[in-house]
């Protein structure tokens, strides 16, 4: 191999590899962590492909009719085949890509034609720059990558032709800056630029441009473009959600009199459940729900079957008086007094979980009036949202 590949190799690798560390900071420069949420996207694309690949060749060499000899030539420049593209989402800036390449022609040569056709793949790194003009349909992007490049012929730059003892040499300068030998296994690096053009979240068109260095002595560099169609999985939408509004709505009504203009806000009526639940009473050492907490019970119900999507965990108390395991007993009975009352009334069950926490709450001495130590004797609620806590309490059998 060339020494000049192994260096021009290794600083295009490294080159890569800051680029794929550079994540992390252009998602904390974006400012916005809804970025690093969305899942990666994923591009698959399928095109047609061009490369220039200057090929020269003599097709005839006779003697010319005024004396001298007649020199027939053909130049051909460009390759035409298939592009297969796959890319990787590393962050919204960033994409790391795998491209291949088949191209295909019939060049004249002396006596005919002959076939011709390369093959190149290829890993690349893509710089995004649609983030930075907040332009999410139209997405221009820089590249480079490393490749390789097999062709089934090689370039003549030079030649020598013989009729009647008579020689004619020949010699090719070529368009891109070397000239010389040429190879068919080769390792090329590419520059380029491009334009991703997105229909919607989905699908897309595809447009890059490269520039092929050649990292050998006299090796003559290259372009290569293509087209490709573009389908996208997953990654941040295109378009953003809809912003959510609420405005005053103003009623007009029109009747004989003069126009009365009413604004009308409509405010939704709140109950605190706590309150209600507070409204639930016992009678001393009974679990009995008492006929006055009845009414109290269905507005309970109305409110819970509101939303089934929510769960309560409904606590028994009790008073200060008698041991702390009949009271813990007693706490749990009431509390699955209230939750049976409640499931009667069209609560679903799941909603609903019951313990008891005895007299450890009660704030009444046992020598108070019962009429003090009624407040004790209450149900309390609470709204569960952790759902390994509500999974870890017990069911009611």
């Amino acid at each position: 191999m060339n020494r000049l590949l192994i260096p021009t190799l290794s600083a295009v690798l490294t080159l890569i590899l800051l680029c794929t560390a550079l994540p992390a900071v252009a998602q904390q420069a974006d400012g916005c962590d809804s970025i690093s949420r969305h899942r990666k996207a994923w591009e698959i694309g399928v095109g047609i492909h061009g490369m220039q690949l200057t090929r020269f060749n003599v097709t005839g060499f006779s003697p010319g009719s005024n004396g001298g000899y007649r020199i027939d030539t053909d130049k051909r420049d460009v390759l035409f085949g298939g592009h297969l593209y796959l890319a990787r989402e590393l962050n919204s800036h960033f994409f790391l890509d795998l491209q291949g390449n088949a191209d295909f022609t019939a060049d004249p040569v002396r006596g005919g034609k002959e076939k011709r056709w390369t093959a190149m793949a290829g890993m690349g790194l893509q710089w995004r720059l649609g983030e930075y003009f907040r332009s999410p349909y139209i997405d221009p992007f820089l590249r480079a990558g490393a490749n390789y490049l097999y062709k089934n012929f090689t370039v003549g730059y030079n030649g020598l032709e013989r009729l009647n003892a008579e020689e004619m040499k020949w010699d090719l300068a070529n368009d891109f800056d070397k000239e010389g030998s040429d190879r068919r296994h080769l390792l090329p690096l590419s520059v380029g630029a491009g334009v991703n053009l997105w229909l919607n979240d989905r699908l897309g068109l595809g447009l890059q441009a490269d520039y092929l260095v050649m990292p050998y002595r006299r090796v003559a560099n290259a372009w290569q473009g293509n087209v490709r169609l573009l389908w996208r999985i997953g990654g941040k939408r295109k378009r953003p959600a809809p912003e959510v509004r609420y405005v005053d709505r103003i009623v007009e009504k029109v009747i004989e009199k003069p126009v009365i203009v009413e604004r009308v806000k409509e405010v939704p009526a709140r109950t605190d459940l706590g309150e209600l639940f507070a409204g639930i009473y016992f009678d001393f050492d009974r679990a009995d729900i008492t006929p006055a907490s009845a009414a109290v019970l269905d507005r309970i119900a109305r409110i819970l079957c509101a939303d089934t999507s929510r769960r309560y965990l409904i606590t028994g108390c009790t008073d200060a008086r008698g041991s702390l395991a009949y009271n813990a007993a007693l706490s749990e009975r009431r509390a699955r007094a209230v939750v049976q009352a409640l499931t009667e009334r069209g609560v679903p069950a799941q909603m609903l979980k019951a313990c008891g926490v005895s007299k450890k709450i009660a704030h009444a001495a046992p020598e108070t009036s019962d009429r003090v130590r009624e407040g004790d004797r209450k149900i309390l609620v609470e709204l569960i949202t952790n759902d390994e806590y509500w999974d870890h309490l017990p069911m009611d059998n």
